[in-house]
C-alpha cells in the first residue's frame, strides 16, 4: 500500500505541475530515461527533453489549457490517470511528425495515461486519446461518430511535414512567443517557446544570458509599460532564422531605466532576429528605437528640425 500511495503522490504532483505550466517541477517526477508514447499518434518521446517537448507542445498549442483530474488508480508499479484537457487552439501544435496550424477552435479532450513507477519516479507513460474527437473539435472533420473505428483518421493525415515546412513552423513558434510573452505581459510563458540557455542581445539595453535573466529583463519592462502591445508588421523565416519588423505601443506607468513614470503614451518601431534550435528560440538580436522612446517620455532632447 505504501508503494501505491507513493506512486499516486508523484503522479498527482506531475499533473498539478503541468496544470501550473511548471515544467521544471514536472520533470522532477520523472526518471531521467523516461519513455513517453503517444499511442494516439505513435509519436515517441525519450528522457526529460522529450517529455518537455511533448508537454510544451500542448501548452503552446492551447495556451489557456486547463486540466481536470478525473480518476487515479492502479497497483504498486502501474497507475492509470484519467483527466480532461480544455483550451483554445490558438497556437501551432508541434509534433515529431509535423505541426498542426492554429484553428482557433475550442478543444475539450479526455485523456487516459498509463504510468509505470519505480522508486518514486515515473519511468514510462503511455497516453491514449481519440484522434477523431480531437480532429472534429478542431473543425477538420465533421459528423464523425465517436465510436466508429472505420471513420477515425490518424492525426498525421492533417499535419504538415516538418522538414518541408520548417520556416512556417519557426514563424508559428515566434508568433506564439510574441502573443503569450509580450502581448500578455507574462515572462513565465517564455518556458513554452524558448531554450533555457536563451541569449538576448538588446543593443543599448544590454544583454541577458539564460532564460531566467531574460525573464527578469522582461519583468522590468512590463512594470514600466504594463499595457505594452507588440504588432508584427512583417515576418520572414529562412533556415534557422526568423526576422520580424514590429511596432510597440504602451503607457509609461512604471520606472524605466531609472526614469520615473510620466503617464505618457509611447510608440516605437524596431526589428528582432531569432535563432531557432530544436523547435525553440535559442537567441535574439533586438533592435528598437530607444532614442525615440526616451524622447516621448521627456528623457532625451528632441531631434525635430528647428523652424525657420
Amino acid at each position: 500500500m505504501g508503494l501505491l500511495l507513493d506512486g499516486l503522490a508523484v503522479a498527482r504532483t506531475l499533473y498539478q505541475a503541468r496544470q501550473r505550466r511548471d515544467f521544471d517541477a514536472a520533470v522532477e517526477c520523472l526518471d531521467e530515461e523516461v519513455l513517453l508514447l503517444n499511442v494516439a499518434t505513435g509519436d515517441v518521446y525519450r528522457g526529460h527533453a522529450g517529455f518537455l517537448e511533448y508537454a510544451r507542445g500542448w501548452g503552446s498549442a492551447l495556451p489557456d489549457m486547463a486540466f481536470e483530474l478525473m480518476k487515479f488508480g492502479g497497483t504498486d508499479g502501474r497507475l492509470v490517470v484519467e483527466y480532461e484537457m480544455e483550451g483554445s487552439h490558438t497556437g501551432s501544435l508541434v509534433t515529431p511528425r509535423g505541426h498542426l496550424p492554429a484553428t482557433g477552435m475550442q478543444v475539450q479532450l479526455r485523456v487516459c495515461d498509463v504510468l509505470e513507477v519505480n522508486e518514486g519516479r515515473i519511468t514510462h507513460i503511455r497516453s491514449y486519446f481519440d484522434t477523431s474527437t480531437l480532429l472534429r473539435e478542431l473543425g477538420l472533420i465533421t459528423g464523425t461518430p465517436l465510436h466508429a473505428p472505420e471513420r477515425r483518421a490518424p492525426l498525421e493525415l492533417y499535419v504538415q511535414d516538418v522538414d518541408a515546412h520548417a520556416s512556417e513552423r519557426h514563424k508559428a513558434i515566434v508568433q506564439r512567443f510574441i502573443q503569450d510573452v509580450f502581448n500578455r505581459q507574462d515572462p513565465r510563458a517564455t518556458t513554452d517557446t524558448c531554450a533555457r540557455t536563451y541569449l538576448w542581445h538588446g543593443g543599448p539595453l544590454g544583454e541577458a544570458r539564460g532564460l531566467t535573466a531574460y525573464a527578469n529583463v522582461l519583468a522590468a519592462f512590463f512594470i514600466a509599460f504594463p499595457d505594452i502591445h507588440l504588432e508584427v508588421l512583417d515576418m520572414i523565416a529562412e533556415d534557422d532564422r526568423v526576422v520580424l519588423r514590429f511596432i510597440m505601443r504602451g503607457t509609461h506607468l512604471g520606472d524605466f531605466q531609472g526614469i520615473a513614470p510620466t503617464m505618457k503614451r509611447v510608440i516605437g518601431g524596431g526589428t528582432s532576429t531569432y535563432r531557432m534550435l530544436d523547435n525553440r528560440i535559442a537567441e535574439e538580436w533586438w533592435q528598437g528605437d530607444v532614442l525615440t522612446l526616451l524622447q516621448q517620455i521627456d528623457a532625451a532632447p528632441s531631434t525635430a528640425p528647428l523652424s525657420r
